[in-house]
């Protein structure tokens, strides 16, 4: 079955559209964060559209949408879908077009190729972004049984509502957190815009995803001696942020060093007493490490760390180095990744090989399911953005291919 890519083109943009402006502000950007009333109207759209396209609706126990395509075997379910959140001031694509994507997906598999074999499954993840709480994947944590009621009542926003205050306004009991884990998800495929820029640079609108990026964080304290800036002599000082300062750097030189995929960035820097006429005493910093080969991930991370604490001792600093987190990278699903490469090739549309330098619910999904992702173009390579945009066509195609490979693996063909 070939959908028509033009019938997706105009569906897609109508209903991306129409999200887009639940929680979107007159000066441009939207914001939907978990359990708010932009949310809310969220996941009444989804719901009413997945109806639409005759899919069993239900919502679980954390506020997932999953809309169900019910197959004529017993085996795994097969699902798509993305999550309907959004960061602050965030675009029309990300997370949204892998939930439109999913329905409108689905909705041609049931009219055009009947029942399948094995059950389809939509789900609108019902957060990814951590905007509100920063509980990052609160959607596909649950799922995958990683999420429970102690961390509902920890986990607190800007304004003290607590994450399971914020789910009993919704009608949701923080009790029943442990209901939302499954164990019948047999594979996953998410539909997301590449939120990078490599696609464009190569005229090219679609990829076939290969991995997620490993993630390497550290906490950083850097520790000098602050004193008058204009007393203390240069040899005398012990000048905090001037060895942060080569600290950044190196971080960059590291990752050069290593080649790509590899990227490093330092993202958060506070400097004690942030005064002008004080030499910094001391300057709080984030390091963050990404790449989809763990090999690099690990050697590059070696790298970091030894050139910091070489720094900070050649200049007489303390330093602490307090590492985050250390996720791998995910590769994706052989088996998935070749019912997208067989849709692909069978378009005749051009692609190429992509790991994500983002992450994922897909990442999550991968402990519980066999996993892929299908890669669309961004104009410019602009994501977290009210600039955020990709070609209608180019969505429209990114959409057919979907329905394609979720066609190969539950209907065997």
């Amino acid at each position: 079955m070939r959908e028509r890519i033009e019938n997706f083109e105009h569906d897609v943009a109508t209903m991306l559209d129409q999200l887009y402006a639940l929680g979107a502000h007159p000066d441009g950007g939207t914001y939907r964060s978990l359990y708010d009333p932009a949310w809310t109207r969220a996941q009444e759209l989804i719901t009413s559209w997945m109806v639409e396209r005759g899919l069993d609706v239900r919502v679980d126990p954390v506020g997932n949408v999953v809309g169900r395509l019910r197959g004529s075997g017993d085996g795994p379910v097969v699902a798509t879908g993305s999550h309907m959140d959004t960061v602050r001031n965030g675009g029309r694509l990300d997370g949204a077009y892998g939930v439109v994507g999913g329905i409108l997906a689905l909705g041609a598999l049931a009219r055009s190729a009947g029942t399948p074999t094995r059950t389809l499954e939509v789900i609108a993840f019902c957060e990814e972004e951590g905007s509100r709480f920063t509980n990052h994947y609160w959607g596909s944590r649950s799922i995958v049984g990683l999420t429970d009621e102690r961390e509902a009542d920890r986990s607190v926003d800007k304004a003290g509502t607590s994450l399971a205050e914020a789910m009993r306004d919704q009608g949701l009991d923080p009790g029943a957190i442990g209901a939302a884990r499954r164990d019948d998800i047999g594979h996953f495929l998410e539909l997301h815009v590449e939120q990078g820029g490599i696609l464009e640079s190569e005229g090219l609108d679609r990829a076939l995803g290969t991995a997620i990026t490993g993630i390497t964080r550290w906490d950083v304290v850097v520790t000098g001696e602050a004193n008058h800036a204009g007393t203390t002599p240069m040899n005398l000082r012990h000048d905090a942020l001037a060895g942060a300062a080569e600290m950044v750097s190196a971080v960059e030189t590291a990752a050069l060093h290593a080649g790509a995929p590899a990227v490093a960035t330092v993202g958060r820097l506070s400097v004690v007493p942030d005064q002008i006429n004080v030499v910094p005493g001391k300057v709080v910093l984030t390091v963050e490490l990404r790449t989809p080969d763990r090999e690099q991930q690990v050697s590059a991370g070696k790298a970091i760390e030894t050139a910091l604490v070489e720094i900070a001792a050649r200049r007489g600093l303390g330093i602490d180095l307090d590492l985050q987190h250390d996720h791998e990278p995910v590769p994706m699903s052989p088996d998935v990744m070749e019912a997208v490469r067989a849709t692909l090739d069978e378009s005749g549309l051009p692609y190429r090989r992509l790991s994500s330098g983002a992450g994922h619910d897909t990442q999550l999904m991968s402990r519980v399911a066999n996993v892929g992702m299908i890669f669309t173009s961004s104009r410019g390579g602009i994501s977290h953005s009210p600039l955020e945009d990709t070609d209608p066509r180019a969505l429209g195609a990114g959409v057919a291919v979907l329905a394609g490979a979720l066609r190969r693996l539950a209907y065997g063909s």
